[in-house]
């Protein structure tokens, strides 16, 4: 790369961070896991490494955290809260243990001890006591300045108000907040309860806890707190990093544990293995191990980057992986019929999210594992989304143990299981008659993509199904200012609901009745009729009754296949979504002409405009949009007859670049594709 690269490169990356660093400590909503994040400031160093004369003056090397912008009062670190710098393989552990040896030139023969311990996957936290007392409580903030959270901090009962046995005039204990994991379900329950959002995983609950402005919302959660390092210090604590974890405790602080003192490179990697392979019997998230040297005289020579201390390091587990117990398998199944074994497990967090379930796949994919109930099993998020039982541990295997049983008829509406066509999976083919499969089907309907209806989401149209409110798309209609009393009072009578919340659901209702040809074959849920097929289906009608024209006539033999013979024209339709289309008419018909007696339906292609600019054209975004969301400006687009991608090609036309593109934006770069920002993109569209 040239100089003008390597300096664009470094702004992208600069800008990439500060955007997730925001997220992470000012605002506990973190969109990418640790490990993608890890890998942008691996990245931006390594740049910095070959590139030493073009690092930036506001380089994240030198920055910790995220500058501040909550309402708490600000608070200067005198001793400042540096971050830990990472190693990912065995084998940087042991370049950063033979550099530290070059550093303080120690020979080979001596011994150098470190301190193994996990790393807490928490909130950095930092507590001042004068005389015994503690007199302030503050969060790490970008290292150099925190925000003064004492009145919540003294609601967590790990925390001494004050110090026992012998301690400093005057000193700093330094540690993480976490929710454990126990307390983070109980309180996930809660919040399912008062219809309030989920909190993604324990860090961010213990986040979103400490910084609440009522202090009594963080005393309804049970905080914890490990002490595990210090700051001012008006004396010393100790010679050495045991001798003083030992006189934090007789303060009466907690400590991280299991810990272990390790005397050379194999001591401390087998403590690592131990502490990864039985991380899920911890009640507490770890993202990797923590070493630190035992000798504090080594801490002043060794000294610090501007953004990490020299004399620890933590040494981080391998990314999107985790172990667990597989505790059962349930079968769900899906709005199509297909039957899906999931795991139910051990709670465990990967990439910073929790997870409590993971695909089986089906049958066959149980077999291949050979896992029973009782195992202790390896879970991956497959393209960091749907998790996934990809092995076990064999010499894990416990005495008292289950084999897997599939079923052979359907756990919802008893009728016989079937694979067809060989197919790995098995389905209910009961469609019409199978209550689970109604209820992914009304769900779907009511999704973003399809009919966008807010206020009903899958908890609600299952609280309504079972409730005999909703049994088909047609009856979410029927809610309405006209329904009958005793419906009205139905609703308003479940957990949630009140006048308003029914009031605004009949009005996004109302909205809703005005739809396109194809988000209303796409909202159906027919298998193998996705977004995109269900466009090209409506494409290729002139007006949207001449397509329903073709299914009323369904019935009628020779219209079906001259109907079938007439789809197969449609360039990029197969035979498997005509066939499944006209098999859902078949068997749906009644339902189909329910719903549309209540909908004004447009036709798809007298929305576009062939003359627009776009039309036709391929069109791919990227990045964070501030004027309008992805999915209104894809939906702008798709109006005028533009053809939305997720991926670039060679076949695109034009990538849209909002805040902080991603790699989308340097592959376009390479394959010379237009580039144009959101203001330029959104010139098209005025008058």
């Amino acid at each position: 790369m040239n100089k003008e690269d390597v300096i664009k490169h470094l702004k992208n990356l600069v800008s990439q961070i500060e955007y997730h660093d925001n997220l992470y400590y000012n605002k506990d909503l973190p969109e990418i896991s640790d490990a993608e994040y890890d890998q942008l400031r691996i990245q931006n160093k390594n740049l910095e490494i070959e590139f030493p004369d073009l690092v930036l003056p506001n380089s994240p090397s030198n920055k910790v955290g995220s500058s501040l912008t909550s309402t708490f009062n600000k608070v200067s670190h005198v001793v400042p809260m540096l971050s830990l710098g990472n190693t990912f393989t065995n084998k940087e552990v042991e370049e950063y243990i033979n550099k530290t040896r070059r550093f303080l030139k120690i020979n080979q023969n001596e011994n150098m001890e470190f301190v193994a311990e996990p790393k807490i996957d928490g909130l950095s936290a930092t507590l001042i006591y004068k005389n015994g007392k503690l007199i302030l409580g503050a969060t790490r903030g970008d290292g150099k300045q925190g925000e003064n959270i004492t009145d919540n901090i003294k609601t967590i009962e790990d925390i001494p108000k004050t110090l026992k046995g012998k301690y400093p005039e005057e000193i700093e204990i330094r540690g993480e907040i976490f929710i454990s994991n126990s307390e983070f379900e109980r309180i996930n329950i809660l919040r399912i309860q008062n219809s309030l959002p989920q909190f993604a995983n324990p860090r961010n609950a213990a986040a979103g806890s400490v910084r609440q402005l009522d202090s009594k919302v963080t005393a309804s959660r049970k905080l914890g707190f490990f002490a595990y390092s210090w700051g001012l210090l008006s004396s010393p604590i100790g010679k050495s990093l045991m001798e003083v974890r030992q006189n934090i405790k007789n303060m009466g602080f907690n400590l991280n544990h299991p810990v272990r003192l390790c005397l050379d490179l194999h001591e401390m990697l087998q403590f690592y293995e131990n502490i990864y392979q039985n991380r899920s019997n911890l009640d507490f998230d770890i993202d990797g191990i923590v070493y630190k040297l035992n000798n504090l005289s080594y801490y002043d020579r060794l000294g610090a980057t501007g953004h990490s201390p020299r004399y620890a390091v933590s040494h981080k587990f391998p990314p999107e992986v985790g172990l667990t117990i597989l505790n059962d398998v349930k079968f769900q199944i899906g709005r199509t019929g297909a039957i899906t074994p999931v795991a139910e497990l051990k709670p465990l967090t990967i990439g910073g999210v929790r997870i409590q379930r993971a695909s089986l796949h089906n049958k066959d994919e149980i077999s291949r594992l050979g896992i029973v109930i009782g195992d202790t099993v390896s879970v991956k998020r497959a393209g960091d989304v749907i998790p996934q039982v990809i092995n076990y541990i064999p010499n894990l295997r416990p005495k008292k143990n289950r084999e897997i049983v599939f079923p052979t008829n359907c756990p919802s509406c008893h009728s016989l299981l079937k694979r067809e066509n060989n197919e790995a999976i098995i389905r209910c083919i009961n469609s019409g008659k199978c209550n689970e499969q109604i209820k992914g089907q009304l769900v779907h309907f009511v999704s973003r993509n399809a009919f966008n209806i807010e206020g009903l989401g899958e908890k609600q149209i299952i609280e309504l199904f079972d409730r005999n409110i909703i049994k088909e798309p047609a009856d979410i209609f029927l809610i309405n200012l006209e329904m009958k009393k005793d419906i009205k009072e139905k609703i308003i009578g479940l957990s949630g609901w009140g006048e308003l919340s029914l009031s605004n659901l009949i009005k996004s209702i109302n909205n809703a009745k005005n739809q396109s040809i194809d988000k209303v074959i796409y909202s159906l849920g027919i298998r193998h009729v996705g977004l995109g097929t269900a466009k090209i289906i409506s494409k290729n009608y002139i007006n949207s009754e001449s397509f329903i024209a073709k299914v009323r006539t369904l019935a009628i033999s020779n219209s079906r296949e001259n109907f079938i013979e007439e789809l197969r024209q449609i360039n990029g339709l197969g035979d498997k979504a005509i066939f499944s289309l006209i098999a859902y008419f078949q068997i749906h018909e009644k339902k189909f002409f329910n719903l549309i007696k209540f909908l004004n339906i447009s036709d798809l292609l007298s929305m576009q405009d062939d003359s627009h600019y776009l039309y036709g054209k391929r069109i791919v975004f990227t990045g964070k949009f501030e004027f309008l969301s992805r999915t209104e400006i894809k939906n702008k687009s798709e109006k005028v007859g533009a053809l939305i991608s997720s991926q670039i090609s060679n076949k695109t036309d034009i990538l849209v670049v909002g805040l902080n593109p991603g790699a989308k934006y340097t592959k376009a770069k390479q394959l010379l594709i237009s580039i144009i920002n959101e203001d330029s993109f959104l010139s098209y569209f005025k008058e």
